[in-house]
C-alpha cells in the first residue's frame, strides 16, 4: 500500500514539475518576444523592424507548438491581437510592420484544434493581400491570405453548427486604411482555417467585406447592440395617421410601420465619397453619417439598413476611433 502511495506520490509530483517547467520555458519565450515586439514597432529603420520581426514569427512558430501555449496567456504582448473563440475552438494572434514609406505588412498565427487528435495545430499566416484579385469574393486560407489585424471574434450558433467572424482593420499605406468582416471556417479533422465563407443573405458568391476609406478618416465597424427598423415585427398605423399623414410613411409596405427594436449586430459607418465624380477613388471615401448593420440569423448575415445609432458605446466608440488605430504605431 505503502509502496502504491510513493509511485502515485512521485508520478503527481514529476507531472507538477514537467508543468511548471513547461509553463517557464513558455515564460522566458515571452519575455524574448516581447522586446522583439518593441525592437518591431520603436526601431527607427526598416531593416531593423523586419529583422525583429523575423525573429518574433521564429520564436512564435516554436512555442505555439508546446505543450500548455494555447492556455498561456500571453499577457506581455500587449502590442499584439491575441484573440481566442470562447469555445476553445481556436485562437489567432496577428500584427503588422510599418514600412518607411507608410505601408503595412500583416503577420499572425492561428492555434485550432484538431479533432481527431485532440491537440491544436499551428497555421503560420502569410499576407498576399495585395495578389488576391476580387478580395471580397476570394476564398483564402493560411498560406494566402487578406491581412488584417483581429480586434473581434464574433460566435454564432445555428441548428448544432457554430459560425466565427472576425472583424479586422489594415493600415495598407499612407493613402487608404481597411476593416474587414471576414467569416473564418476550419476543415473538418484537420483544423486547418479557411478564411471567407458564404455567410451573407442573398450575397451567395460573397466571401466577406472591406471597406476601404481615406486614411485620415474615422470609420466604424464593431460587434454592438443597436436600434433598427424591424419590418416583418411591423404593425398597422392608425386610421387617423392613415388620414392625415399619409405622406409621413411613403416607404412602408402595405400600409405597415415597422418596429424599432434593439439587438446585437454588426454595424458600420456607410462610406461616401467627399465630393461628386470621385466614386470609386477609396482615398476620398469618408463616413457619410448614416449608419447599415449586419444580423445573424438562420445560419447568415442580413443586411439591416435603417440602423439608429443611439447606442452611447458607439458614440464612445467613434471618439476612441479618433485617438488611435488598433494595434499600429502612428505613422
Amino acid at each position: 500500500m505503502r509502496k502504491s502511495f510513493g509511485f502515485l506520490l512521485v508520478c503527481i509530483l514529476s507531472f507538477v514539475s514537467a508543468y511548471s517547467q513547461t509553463n517557464q520555458t513558455i515564460s522566458e519565450f515571452e519575455a524574448q518576444m516581447k522586446k522583439l515586439v518593441d525592437l518591431m514597432y520603436d526601431s527607427p529603420t526598416d531593416n531593423e523592424r523586419f529583422n525583429a520581426n523575423e525573429k518574433l514569427i521564429a520564436i512564435f512558430d516554436e512555442v505555439l507548438s508546446m505543450e500548455g501555449s494555447f492556455s498561456y496567456p500571453f499577457d506581455d504582448l500587449k502590442r499584439i491581437s491575441n484573440l481566442k473563440s470562447s469555445d476553445n475552438q481556436f485562437r489567432i494572434f496577428t500584427w503588422a510592420v510599418i514600412s518607411q514609406d507608410g505601408s503595412f505588412e500583416n503577420f499572425g498565427f492561428v492555434q485550432s484544434k484538431n479533432e481527431t487528435s485532440g491537440a491544436y495545430e499551428v497555421y503560420k499566416l502569410t499576407d498576399k493581400s495585395d495578389e488576391i484579385f476580387n478580395a471580397e469574393f476570394a476564398k483564402c486560407d493560411n498560406e494566402n491570405w487578406f491581412g488584417a489585424v483581429y480586434y473581434d471574434i464574433i460566435l454564432n450558433k445555428y441548428e448544432g453548427r457554430t459560425f466565427y467572424t472576425l472583424l479586422g482593420f489594415d493600415g495598407n499605406n499612407i493613402y487608404t486604411k481597411r476593416k474587414i468582416i471576414e467569416p473564418i471556417v476550419f476543415k473538418a479533422r484537420s483544423g486547418k482555417p479557411e478564411f471567407g465563407a458564404s455567410y451573407f443573405y442573398k450575397d451567395k458568391e460573397r466571401k466577406r467585406y472591406v471597406f476601404e476609406y481615406n486614411s485620415e478618416s474615422n470609420f466604424v465597424l464593431k460587434w454592438d447592440n443597436q436600434y433598427y427598423e424591424d419590418k416583418t415585427k411591423g404593425k398597422k398605423p392608425s386610421f387617423f395617421k392613415t388620414m392625415f399623414q399619409k405622406n409621413q410613411y411613403p416607404q412602408r409596405r402595405n400600409n405597415v410601420e415597422p418596429d424599432v427594436v434593439k439587438d446585437q449586430m454588426i454595424v458600420y459607418d456607410v462610406l461616401e465619397p467627399m465630393f461628386d465624380g470621385l466614386e470609386g477613388m477609396k482615398q476620398f471615401y469618408v463616413a457619410s453619417g448614416s449608419v447599415k448593420g449586419f444580423k445573424f440569423e438562420r445560419g447568415r448575415w442580413r443586411l439591416i439598413e435603417e440602423v439608429e445609432a443611439r447606442n452611447k458605446e458607439y458614440k464612445k466608440y467613434k471618439e476612441k476611433e479618433k485617438k488611435s488605430n488598433l494595434f499600429y504605431p502612428k505613422r
